[in-house]
């Protein structure tokens, strides 16, 4: 282990090539990156990774320098913990010591991402009408992602840390923007081509100006794409010189590229093909020197014959069979680009939950294990799912896993004492739970039991939800029902250290859990506007849910795989509204409805949600919430939140047989938990509460 070989490394003393390297390896090993990558890395990012990782070795206390004021800073602490310590010196103080700016492993050729000669093209010069007003006054390059970063400016960024630092650039209407952005960008140098004939032509004629500056291999890529560093670095680190983006897990769009594959080689690209041999594909190309030539050539000649209103990507279709691109594929990682109004709402939010340990595909499963070391992980998963393919998946992972399927629907403390007992019997080191929010709300269960464990107390837990509803894999808190009472768990270690939405997972969904799963993200993200803890940050991510869920809901209810991503990922971020705000008056008066009558849970939340804000609309109350939600939820002239709502409740048809006639209003009002009703803005009495079951009971009976 490292730390028999050195318990302290001081950097003004025994700072050595031979120890850093080590280091180095280490933290390129575990991000899948180069060493190279490694040492170019932001200083602040360097510092973060190196101290995890060094902690993960069983450094107690690490602490980094990155200019001598604070090496001299290091010795003081050291002196406190002098067998437990490790000063890491980083990025410029490293490079000062060593004098020399890169290090490369001699032994390990892979490991270095060889990219001399290597440039990026980035397409620019269109005026992206399709995304409306966003983009009156700045390209769509320069839409800003949740993080403040342009989507231009984040594509520097990774092309330069993978090593790309020569980058051409066409323009068209905005290039002095893109100029004043790219200046504010370093380490990279950006060659600008403006194609004056932006508004008359595509970017074949873009490609065609641009061609003098293709003098080496090319990563060529859209300027609307938004993609995770590690997909290009994916891309660079394979050694085939040539290569195309495909998908073929998902669906195939009806108004984006696809890419037609024969023998895993690319044959033709184009929007309007939809047979068996075409899948996804986003436009973004590794091409070696004699191919980027070869599609230039071709170029220029469709330029010549008049051709300047199609596709780049016309041009390769000549010659594509002649050529050797190999297909990629792009589903462990994450790309999507921007066309309209709704993809810059998905993406922004996506993008953000991807670097924050979110990914879309079940293969990035088996990294996730390994970055936890996990060697017996445990699986808590949905009935639906025995002898399911997703079942028989966990035997390719390598390694023993157990199971656990007995997840029973709205979860017992008695069923989630027995899926503990299975945990504990099996001895497992890891916990993946798969399936709607009743498996996820098990699987949080047991971590619960187990946070006073000297053994447990620091369990992984990998979400992986196949309904788009719970959002249980966004939250801190668990729902349990104790003798027909509903029990609220909480801890911030609740919240899923790694969650994968794979929307695949959702195609098997029926139309009823469909809508019942819909309407409880529809009532998640109304709730969090509605409560007391309701922040700027759960807002936003209440309105963005919001925002997909209105524009894709009845699809989505209608079966269209093509919508999955989307609603997906808007129950997602519902999730997270309610993680920060928490819910109100209607999960809360829903709870008794479905331990003693039966309904479903989403559709008794979307009953209480109708009916409690029709109450407060008939009675006068006008919290500024209520005011907010009517602007977000679209509510034209005098429309109320309540018809609002109501309306979406019934063109989804929702209803099984429901009969309350049975039920007493009163019984219902007094097992609302009164903690949960006071998150509500809507300050609604136990007299109120009679009122609306009462009314709710009249309904359904």
């Amino acid at each position: 282990m490292i730390q028999n070989e050195v318990d302290i490394i001081r950097t003004n003393a025994v700072l050595s090539t031979k120890y850093f390297m080590l280091f180095a390896r280490i933290e390129s090993l575990i991000a899948g990156e180069s060493i190279e990558t490694v040492l170019l890395r932001a200083t602040v990012g360097f510092r973060i990774n190196m101290t995890e990782i060094l902690k993960g070795f069983g450094f107690s206390h690490v602490y980094t320098a990155v200019d001598e004021t604070e090496v001299k800073r290091c010795p003081a602490y050291l002196s406190e913990q002098p067998k437990s310590a490790m000063v890491i010196c980083a990025l410029q103080g490293l490079r000062a010591y060593l004098g020399r700016t890169t290090v490369s492993p001699p032994d390990n050729k892979r490991m270095l991402m060889e990219k001399k000669g290597m440039k990026a093209l980035i397409f620019n010069s269109g005026l992206g009408s399709r995304i409306g007003s966003l983009t009156e006054n700045i390209p769509k390059c320069l839409l800003k992602l949740r993080s403040g970063e342009s989507i231009f400016a984040r594509q520097l960024r990774i092309l330069s840390e993978c090593g790309i630092t020569d980058v051409v650039v066409t323009t068209g209407k905005y290039e002095a923007k893109l100029i004043a952005e790219a200046k504010r960008q370093s380490g990279i140098s950006v060659q600008f081509v403006n194609n004056p004939l932006y508004a008359s032509t595509n970017y074949i004629y873009s490609l065609y100006l641009a061609g003098e500056y293709l003098d080496d291999s090319v990563l060529m890529l859209h300027g609307d794409l938004v993609f995770d560093r590690s997909l290009v670095q994916a891309m660079l680190a394979d050694e085939r010189p040539d290569l195309c983006l495909i998908n073929r897990q998902i669906p195939k769009p009806q108004k984006d590229f696809k890419g037609r594959i024969e023998d895993g080689r690319l044959l033709e690209v184009s929007v309007h093909i939809f047979d068996a041999q075409c899948y996804a594909l986003q436009p973004m190309y590794k091409l070696s020197r004699n191919t980027m030539t070869k599609w230039l050539a071709r170029t220029e000649q469709m330029i010549h014959s008049g051709f300047t209103g199609v596709y780049a990507e016309d041009a390769l279709n000549y010659i594509a069979d002649s050529l050797h691109i190999e297909a990629m594929s792009y589903a462990p990682y994450y790309i999507n680009e921007i066309d309209t109004p709704q993809d810059y709402v998905r993406v922004c939010a996506e993008i953000e939950r991807y670097e924050n340990g979110v990914r879309y595909s079940v293969s990035s499963l088996q990294s996730f294990l390994a970055e936890y070391h996990a060697r017996c992980p445990f699986f808590i998963m949905g009935r639906h799912l025995f002898e399911s393919d997703t079942d028989r998946f966990l035997d390719t992972l390598g390694i023993p896993v157990g199971r656990y399927f007995d997840v029973k629907e709205n979860p017992s403390d008695e069923s989630a004492a027995d899926a503990l007992r299975a945990f504990l019997e099996y001895q497992g080191d890891l916990i993946v739970s798969i399936g709607g929010g009743s498996a996820i709300d098990t699987a949080k269960a047991v971590k619960f039991s187990l946070l006073d464990s000297s053994e447990y107390g620091n369990l992984v837990h990998i979400a992986i939800p196949t309904t788009a509803g719970s959002g249980s894999e966004a939250t801190q808190f668990a729902v349990i029902y104790r003798n027909g009472t509903k029990c609220s768990l909480e801890h911030p270690s609740l919240l899923p250290q790694r969650c994968i939405l794979d929307s695949s997972l959702l195609y098997s969904m029926t139309a009823q859990q469909r809508k019942v799963s819909l309407l409880d993200a529809f009532c998640h993200s109304i709730e969090s506007l509605l409560s007391h803890h309701a922040s700027a940050e759960s807002r936003e991510h209440a309105a963005s849910a919001l925002d997909s869920l209105l524009a894709y809901y009845l699809p989505f209810v209608n079966g269209e795989a093509s919508v999955c991503d989307a609603v997906f990922a808007a129950a997602n971020d519902a999730g997270r509204a309610i993680n920060l705000a928490k819910t109100s008056f209607a999960h809360a008066m829903s709870y008794v409805l479905t331990s003693e009558h039966g309904i479903k849970h989403g559709q008794a939340a979307a009953i209480c949600l109708i009916y409690g804000l029709r109450y407060a609309e008939q009675m006068g109350f006008q919290p500024k919430a209520l005011y907010e939600l009517r602007q977000v939820l679209g509510c034209r002239g005098e429309e109320t939140a309540s018809e609002k709502f109501a309306a979406i409740y019934r063109s989804m048809q929702p209803e099984e047989y429901i009969c309350l006639r049975s039920a007493d209003p009163t019984e219902l009002a007094s097992k609302v938990n009164a903690q949960r009703i006071s998150n509500s803005v809507i300050a609604f009495s136990e007299t109120d509460l009679l009122n609306i079951y009462t009314k709710i009971v009249k309904a359904y009976s």
